[in-house]
C-alpha cells in the first residue's frame, strides 16, 4: 500500500470551490488527510488477487419474483379512443392539468 499523497490541499480546495463548499483551513487539512487514506485503502483492495472469485449481483440468494416480461398486442387505437371520455380525431382530450401563469 503505498502512502503517497494522492489528494493535495490545493486540490481538494477546487474540489470544494466547484461544490460550492467553503471549508476551513483545518477542515482542508483533516478532509484531505481523510481523502488520501481512503485511496490508500482502495489501492489495497485493488491488491487482493479476485481471478478466482466468481462474479456476484446480488449478496443474497434471492430470486425474481417478478412475472417474465412479454409483450403482447395492444389494444387497438380506435377501440382506446371510442373508449375515452372525450377525443378529437385521433387523440384523446383530457382537462388542463397545469395552468401556466397567463391562465
Amino acid at each position: 500500500m503505498s502512502k503517497t499523497k494522492k489528494v493535495t490541499k490545493k486540490e481538494l480546495n477546487k474540489i470544494a470551490k466547484l461544490s460550492k463548499l467553503s471549508l476551513s483551513e483545518a477542515e482542508l487539512k483533516t478532509h484531505t488527510k481523510d481523502m488520501n487514506n481512503i485511496l490508500d485503502y482502495m489501492d489495497l483492495l485493488n491488491e487482493i488477487d479476485t481471478s478466482n472469485v466468481e462474479e456476484l449481483v446480488n449478496v443474497h440468494d434471492t430470486h425474481s419474483v417478478l412475472r417474465e416480461d412479454v409483450t403482447e398486442e395492444s389494444i387497438p387505437k380506435e377501440k382506446v379512443i371510442e373508449n375515452s371520455p372525450k377525443s378529437k380525431g385521433d387523440y384523446i382530450e383530457i382537462p388542463l392539468v397545469v395552468k401556466k401563469d397567463s391562465q
